[in-house]
């Protein structure tokens, strides 16, 4: 089977992408090795996604990215700093 059955692209349309690992890969190519695609996967790459028969390949996998943190939400509210206007 063909990488295309196990993963989605998302966000970005299929052709050559630069990846961290891998080099120059050209995800318009059905012939890309599964495995390559499932490392980078497994790295955090932020534009591959599970299918359904993906999910059923690989159970223990999480489809979803995980989302950034939105800064200071997890903290409490710090108050506003605020300047003083100059003297002029």
């Amino acid at each position: 089977m063909t990488w295309t059955a196990y993963f989605t692209l998302i966000k970005v349309l299929p052709g050559r992408i630069v990846t961290p690992r891998f080099g120059t890969l050209d995800f318009s190519d059905p012939k890309l090795p599964v495995e390559k695609v499932k490392a980078l996967f497994d790295d955090g790459f932020p534009y591959l996604e599970l299918t359904t028969l993906g999910l059923q390949k690989f159970p223990n996998e999480i489809s979803q990215p995980q989302s950034d943190p939105v800064p200071g939400t997890d903290q409490a509210e710090q108050p506003v700093k605020t300047t003083r206007k100059r003297k002029t």
